[in-house]
């Protein structure tokens, strides 16, 4: 088995809880966007790798879907530390 195929693997099963997870305290407990940053770091992160795992795949269309969302938790991120 090649790594990327672990990466990918792992990333996926990650984010699958972590969303599944967001989505929970979302719909029952009627939370906002605001997460911790620890959260929001390792989802981005997964987000990384699947994003390099599509353009490597050569699946352009949703590697950059991929980008935009790692962009939008840099951002996150990066406000939510400097407030």
């Amino acid at each position: 088995m090649q790594w990327s195929n672990v990466f990918r693997k792992i990333a996926l099963a990650v984010l699958s809880v972590m969303v599944i997870g967001v989505l929970y305290f979302f719909i029952w407990h009627k939370e906002s966007f605001s997460r911790p940053i620890w959260i929001q770091v390792v989802m981005a992160f997964c987000f990384l790798m699947l994003s390099i795992n599509n353009f490597t795949l050569k699946k352009y269309a949703m590697g950059w879907i991929f980008a935009g969302i790692v962009l939008a938790f840099g951002i996150s991120i990066f406000w939510d530390a400097a407030v």
